[in-house]
C-alpha cells in the first residue's frame, strides 16, 4: 500500500484534503489547494483510498425510467401468459363456455374456493411491502390498496355459502399445493425483493380488464346468481378502484432503474407466470375430478 506521511501537520493536512474529495476538484487541483503535501502526497493518499475499496469509478451509471421499464415487462408477462395460461385447460374451458353447462358448477365453486383461500392469505404478501421504506409515493399507493383490498375474502365467502359451504367449513379446508405455492413465492419476494413483488401485482389484479372473464364464462353458462353475483361485487370493487394499474401506477413513481435490477426483473418473470399458469392448471385438475369439493384438515 502506498505510504503516506504521519507527523501531526501532514495528518491535518490530510484530514483537510479528505474533505476535499468530493468529485468536485481534480486531483491536481486538491493538491494545489493544500501546499503543505506534495503532489505525490495527494496521489498517494488516492491510490491507498482506492486500494482500500473506499473510491467508486467515475463511470456514470446506466439507468432507464421506471415508467418505461414497465412497458418492457408488461410486454414480456403478456408474451409468457399467451404461451402459459391462455392456453391452459381451465381458461380454455372459460373462453369456449357458450352455453349451459359449459363450465361446469363444481369447476366455478372450486376457482372460488381457490381464490378465498388465496384473498384469505393476501396478508402474507402485502404486508411485507406496506413499509416500503425507499419510496414514500409508492408507500401511499400500497398501502391505498390495501385498505381497499381488505376484507374481499369475506365477499367471495357468501358465494361459498350459497354453494353449502360455511366459514367453518373453509377454516376446516386446505388449498391447493399450487395455490399455496402462489402465495408462498409471493411473500418470498414480497420480504426479498419488493420491486419484483410490484410487478406481479398487475397480472394478479386483472391489469387492462374491463369485463372478468371467468364471471363471463359463469353467465354463459347460466350458473345461479346466488354463486356469480359476489364475485362481481368483488370484480366491480377491483375494476372501479383500477386495481389492475396498480403495478404501472408504482412504476410511474420510480425514477431510475439501473440495468442489473432491469435485467433481474426480467428473469424472474418466467417464474411467476409459470407459478400462476400452475394455479389455474391445478383448480381445473383437482375440481374437474371426482375428488371431494373440500380437503379437510379434520379428514386427515
Amino acid at each position: 500500500m502506498s505510504t503516506l506521511p504521519e507527523d501531526a501537520a501532514s495528518l491535518q493536512a490530510i484530514e483537510r484534503t479528505l474533505g476535499r474529495l468530493d468529485g468536485m476538484l481534480s486531483i491536481a487541483q486538491i493538491a494545489q489547494a493544500e501546499p503543505t503535501l506534495a503532489p505525490q502526497d495527494v496521489e498517494n493518499l488516492v491510490a491507498s483510498l482506492d486500494e482500500a475499496g473506499l473510491i467508486d469509478d467515475d463511470a456514470p451509471v446506466d439507468f432507464r425510467p421506471g415508467s418505461e421499464v414497465i412497458l418492457e415487462l408488461d410486454e414480456i408477462v403478456e408474451a409468457h401468459c399467451a404461451e402459459t395460461i391462455f392456453q391452459n385447460p381451465f381458461w380454455r374451458t372459460c373462453l369456449d363456455a357458450r352455453g349451459p353447462g359449459d363450465v361446469p358448477e363444481k369447476l366455478a365453486i372450486g376457482m372460488i374456493i381457490e381464490n378465498w383461500h388465496f384473498l384469505f392469505r393476501e396478508s402474507y404478501f402485502d404486508a411485507p411491502v406496506l413499509s416500503y421504506v425507499p419510496n414514500t409515493a409508492v408507500r401511499l399507493l400500497l398501502n391505498k390498496f390495501f385498505a381497499e383490498e381488505y376484507g374481499h375474502d369475506e365477499i367471495l365467502l357468501r358465494a361459498l355459502n350459497f354453494a353449502g359451504l360455511s366459514r367453518e367449513d373453509m377454516r376446516d379446508a386446505i388449498p391447493l399445493p399450487e395455490t399455496m405455492g402462489l402465495c408462498n413465492a409471493l411473500a418470498h419476494w414480497a420480504h426479498s425483493d419488493p420491486l419484483f413483488f410490484f410487478t406481479t401485482l398487475g397480472l394478479l389484479e386483472g391489469q387492462g380488464m374491463k369485463q372478468d372473464s371467468f364471471i363471463e364464462a359463469c353467465e354463459r353458462s347460466a350458473l345461479p346468481d346466488g354463486l356469480v353475483g359476489p364475485l362481481k361485487i368483488h370484480a366491480n370493487i377491483n375494476i372501479g378502484a383500477a386495481h389492475g394499474s396498480l403495478t404501472r401506477s408504482i412504476f410511474q413513481e420510480i425514477p431510475v432503474l439501473d440495468h442489473a435490477t432491469i435485467a433481474r426483473l426480467k428473469r424472474q418473470l418466467r417464474l411467476f407466470v409459470e407459478l400462476y399458469d400452475n394455479f389455474y392448471t391445478g383448480v381445473w385438475r383437482y375440481y374437474s375430478s371426482d375428488a371431494p369439493l373440500l380437503r379437510r384438515v379434520s379428514q386427515l
